[in-house]
């Protein structure tokens, strides 16, 4: 008998992948292909932390690294873009600073894990 449904996800297998990127946007192309790349990342789940940077949670690291091809496959001539994978507990420990203000740092989003 199951106590709950939802099953908990360590937050050391859980990742967080964050793409920072500088992409060129002089052409109207180089902004049509900035404009796709950045809807590719919110299509995809990725929230944005700042300016060129956005992240998004996965479950586990081979989840996250699926992204790493997607990305690689849209990555615009030009395109400077980085991927980082951290754990969701490394995550939660960033501090975020708003002028002098600590901002509270983005939370994992509410997912279930089907088995």
């Amino acid at each position: 008998m199951a106590t709950s449904d939802r099953t908990p996800v360590s937050e050391i297998k859980a990742m967080w992948l964050m793409v920072m990127f500088d992409l060129p946007v002089v052409t109207p192309e180089e902004k049509r292909q900035y404009v796709h790349f950045r809807k590719f990342l919110l299509s995809e789940g990725f929230m944005a932390l700042q300016y060129s940077v956005y992240a998004k949670y996965s479950s586990c690291r081979e989840n996250a690294r699926k992204y790493y091809r997607y990305i690689e496959e849209i990555v615009p001539p030009g395109g400077y873009v980085r991927l980082l994978m951290v754990t969701d507990k490394q995550f939660g420990d960033m501090v975020s600073l708003y002028g002098k203000t600590v901002q509270e740092v983005e939370k994992k989003p509410e997912q279930l894990l089907l088995f």
